[in-house]
Parts: C-alpha cells; structure tokens; sequence
C-alpha cells in the first residue's frame, strides 16, 4: 500500500452518510485494441500473406514439374519466413511498448477520475506510470511471444500442408485451399488476442492502482458476452477480500468471500472486471 484512500476519503467528507462506496469500472474503448492489431499484428499478417503465396506458387510449380528439388525450394521459402518474422518482430517491439504506454495513460486518468466521483479525493499527484512499471513490462513481453506466436503458427501450418501434399501428390487447389484456411485462422486469433490482451492490462493496471490505494475488497462484474463462463456468472456481484481478515465479515449486506482461484480478466478472452470496494463501517 503507498496511500491510504479510505482514510483520505473519510477526510474529504467528514458527515459521510453513505458507508459503502463501489468505485465505478473504468473499461478503456475497443479502439485500442484496434490500434494494437494494426500497429502490431496486422503486420506480421502481411508477411504471412506474403510467404504463403509464394509456397502456394511454389507448390503448384513444384507439383506440376514433379521436380525433384521442390522440397528443398519450399524448404528456403520457409526458413527465409521464419528469418524475417525474427527481424520483423524486433521492428515492432518499440511499437507495442508505445502502445502500453498509451493504455496506462488512459487507465490512469479513469482510474482517477473514477476515485474523484466516489470520493472527492483527487489522485493526481499520487498516480505515475511508475507506479505499475512492472505490469507494464510485462504486457510488453507477453505481446511480442503473442506475435510471435502467431507468425510461428502459421508457419508451421502453412509448411506441413505443402510437404504434407508433395508427399501424396494432393491437388494444387486442395493445398491452396489449407493455405488459406491458415492465415484465416491467424488473422482470426489476432483480432480475439488484441481484445484480450487490452481486457487484460485493463485489469492488471487496475488492480495495481487498487492495491496500491490500500483497497483489499472488490466486486466482480461479469462481462455480459454471449457465451460467458458459468462460474463467472455466478460470481457477479459477489464481493471478494485479498485480505484474509475480512473474510466472513459483511459489506452493504454481502458476506465477504475468499478470492476465486481465477481473478477478472485472467482467464483467456475473459472480459469480466472488478470494482474497487471501500467500506466506512
């Protein structure tokens, strides 16, 4: 804990009448997450495009000729790609590491404008990216393997169906036709790990921020998506202690639990959060 807002608040509104106060959630817009994809995803789709034509064209030459060097053509192509996905994500870590800088910022600001609603306690001159370096490095870190990954993916798929086919002298358009499949289902994973992995600061930063304020409750608010988690659903609403003291113990009428094994957000493509909870009492 660097500061203690509950004592800060209690100052701030000496005749408080209400006892508990539930900060409101501070989600960031999902034009982030587009920013993300484009600046650090899309890309390495390119080059995933890129190579896949040329093993496609490769392949269908290869095929046709019954050539006894095609292994060792497509072979190239393929080292060549995952040589240049290597470099490429290199170029694109400054990039990511600007965008985690841009989402603290503006979690930041939520996070303080959030406080100064519920409180009247304004946080600015306690608040820094300092603060939450450690989060920060680390959503950098994940983001580059993620990127990484998915050009290593795709890859891997794209090589096994071409040898795969000269291996059984499959079609030209059977193989064009897994080729496509796979950078589908790159460009697919990328737009749902761009969601994610903003969801996921979004959480991290705010439980740092929360944590830090000396605020152990918190709410869980479920995400309302289509095909949610049964658990999650049933924890909505639910108020959680990291502070093994108050467990058991009561707020606005809800008995304090143990934290969930899993926490807002943790889980992949989980869009619940949490809301700070401060109690008077």
């Amino acid at each position: 804990m660097r500061f203690d807002l509950r004592a800060m608040a209690m100052r701030a509104n000496p005749g408080r009448r209400k006892r508990v106060v539930v900060i409101r959630d501070t989600p960031l817009p999902a034009m982030l997450a587009t920013d993300l994809f484009q600046s650090s995803y899309r890309p390495v789709l390119a080059l995933i495009d890129r190579y896949a034509a040329l093993a496609n064209a490769e392949y269908a030459r290869s095929l046709s000729a019954l050539i006894t060097d095609s292994g060792d053509d497509l072979t190239n192509i393929f080292e060549r790609m995952g040589q240049e996905l290597a470099s490429l994500v290199l170029l694109l870590r400054p990039a990511m590491r600007d965008w985690t800088i841009r989402v603290e910022r503006r979690s930041r600001d939520a996070w303080r404008g959030a406080v100064l609603a519920a409180t009247n306690v304004d946080l600015q001159t306690m608040l820094g990216p300092e603060d939450v370096a450690q989060t920060l490095e680390t959503t950098l870190n994940w983001n580059v393997a993620l990127v990484r990954d998915i050009g290593d993916q795709a890859r891997q798929r794209i090589s096994s169906a071409v040898f795969s086919g000269l291996t059984n002298r499959t079609p030209a358009r059977d193989v064009a036709k897994q080729i496509r499949e796979s950078t589908g289902m790159a460009r697919d994973r990328s737009l749902r790990v761009a969601s994610d992995q903003l969801s996921k600061i979004t959480s991290s930063l705010a439980d740092e921020r929360r944590r830090a304020a000396g605020i152990a409750t918190w709410m869980w608010i479920h995400s309302q998506k289509a095909h949610p988690r049964a658990a999650h659903v049933a924890r909505n609403g639910h108020i959680y202690s990291d502070d093994k003291a108050d467990i058991g113990g009561v707020i606005d009428g809800k008995t304090v639990e143990t934290v969930p094994p899993t926490r807002p957000g943790q889980e992949p493509y989980c869009g619940c959060r949490a809301r700070s909870v401060i109690s008077f009492d």
